[in-house]
């Protein structure tokens, strides 16, 4: 309780900069910071009933349904936002009545806040409001109510529809997200708006198509991959490895010598998801004579898994770095140990992209092989390759890494300080204690946020330090120590 008094007496008399670190601890911490945060609800400081909502919804117990659903008329927007924002999280039908009251509240941020809460509950009340949403004049309002729209299913269906004829392309766009959300009743409407005249539209329904994941798209989206717009290109790729059908393998390998790469990565995405029938014809692009074509395609194989990695170990040793690059990259997605070997070698390549990924390949692995070739890495020259050797050191969890990786805590690279911390953390040796209560003082938001974290898996033992430090003349030390208090609560 002396921890859940402090953390509210933050939210109610701290500085500012410090409240929403204590409401997010006290969120982690649950049943007992209840009903004194529904007591905040009623503090004269709209910022005090703002953080305090916005913890009732971390929370998400159901005494403060009722309490929050009076919050919903405060007079400052950013309570009714928070208010309603935490409405949601909880997900109770008692607010679906005040939140559609909302939906016409003056302040956009206000709107988009009860559509999102309206999502999160689903119910189908709020179908005919939502609709009307589809043309606020703010896109996130849209966007929200699109959502929720596809939420509520079925009896939102018939009048989506009909808006698939609006004469607003966004309106279509997003009544097509939405179905794209329902389902199957929806795929013959969707099949007719790959071709609506404004690409916005196209794009949406193939990525509603993607969504629904049903073998009759696949002879129109094989189309689409052939449009002039490369989203459109993009996502019916990407519908087209949902759905999984092998029709789609010879237009996808040559989609992976699209000009635009993000659609060459998502046709290897989609190769991937294809699976088997595939590896054949992506075994032949990793000769093929442009870099690029062989990157994506040991993307794809990555994807595809243990059939691939024999031919993904040659890789290994390719000319270009680039695709070195991503074949241990697809070495780490399917983290089989007969590459520990050749991943090692790797640790040596004289490109820092190559040694980087082999790092992390052996730290998905685990393999105790690779501790002292990974410890020796940390001290390479580059500061995101010592980076990846420290988080792989902390997966595979062996002790011998502790030491060398408290030293590293001192580097001058933030980064790499941060991955330090978070590998001690897995590992969980109390040697580093004293260091990691240091680095809660460090410079860098980022490394404070993983020493708190590695001080919240080592337990106990950091208690006392930690609630000291919610007294440090530094804003970032008293958030670092409250978010390790709030680790260690949850234990």
């Amino acid at each position: 309780m002396k921890q859940i008094n402090r953390l509210l007496d933050i939210i109610k008399n701290g500085r500012p900069e410090d409240k929403l670190y204590a409401a997010d601890a006290l969120g982690e911490i649950g049943e007992p910071a209840v009903e004194p945060l529904i007591a905040l609800l009623a503090d004269e400081y709209s910022k005090v009933r703002s953080y305090a909502a916005y913890a009732l919804g971390e929370i998400k117990d159901a005494r403060a349904v009722e309490p929050l659903i009076a919050l919903l008329s405060d007079e400052y927007s950013s309570v009714r936002t928070s208010a309603a924002r935490a409405l949601g999280k909880i997900g109770d039908a008692r607010a679906v009545e005040p939140l559609l009251a909302l939906l016409s509240d003056e302040y956009s941020s206000v709107r988009t806040s009860a559509a999102y809460a309206l999502d999160k509950i689903g119910d189908a009340r709020a179908v005919e409001p939502l609709l009307a949403s589809l043309s606020d004049e703010n896109p996130d309002v849209r966007r929200s109510a699109a959502r929720a729209l596809g939420k509520i299913g079925e009896p939102a269906i018939k009048p989506l529809l009909a808006l698939l004829s609006d004469k607003d392309s966004e309106v279509r766009s997003y009544a097509a997200y939405a179905l794209g959300k329902i389902g199957e009743p929806a795929i013959e409407p969707l099949l007719a708006l790959l071709f609506d005249e404004y690409s916005s539209v196209r794009t949406s329904a193939a990525r509603a198509l993607d969504k629904i994941g049903d073998a009759r798209a696949v002879e129109p989206l094989l189309t689409s991959l052939s449009d002039k717009n490369p989203s459109i290109r993009r996502s019916a790729a990407d519908a087209l490895g949902k759905i999984g059908d092998t029709r789609a393998v010879e237009p996808l390998l040559t989609s992976l010598s699209d000009k635009n790469p993000s659609i060459r990565r998502s046709a290897a995405d989609a190769l991937g998801k294809i699976g088997e029938p595939a590896i054949e014809p992506l075994i032949d692009l990793l000769s093929d004579e442009y870099s690029w074509v062989r990157y994506s395609a040991a993307y794809a194989l990555g994807k595809i898994g243990e059939p691939a990695i024999e031919p993904l170990l040659a890789l290994l040793f390719d000319e270009y770095s680039s695709v070195r690059t991503s074949a241990a990259r697809a070495l780490d997605k399917i983290g089989d140990a007969r590459a520990v070997e050749p991943l090692i070698a790797s640790l040596s390549d004289k490109a820092s992209n190559v040694r980087r990924s082999a790092a992390y390949a052996l730290g998905k692995i685990g393999d105790a092989r690779a501790v002292e070739p990974l410890i020796y890495l940390l001290s390479d020259k580059y500061h995101d390759v010592r980076s990846s050797a420290a988080y792989a050191l902390g997966q595979i969890g062996d002790a011998r890494a502790v030491v060398p990786l408290i030293d590293l805590l001192s580097d001058k690279n933030p980064n790499v300080r941060r991955s330090a911390a978070y590998a001690l953390g897995e590992i969980g040796d109390a040697r580093a204690f004293e260091t990691l209560i240091t680095s809660l003082s460090d410079e860098n938001l980022e490394v404070r946020r993983s020493a708190a974290y590695t001080l919240g898996k080592i337990g106990e033992p950091a208690v006392e330090p930690l609630l000291a430090l919610l007294s440090d003349e530094y804003p970032e030390v008293r958030r670092s120590a409250a978010d390790a208090l709030a680790i260690i609560r949850k234990r």
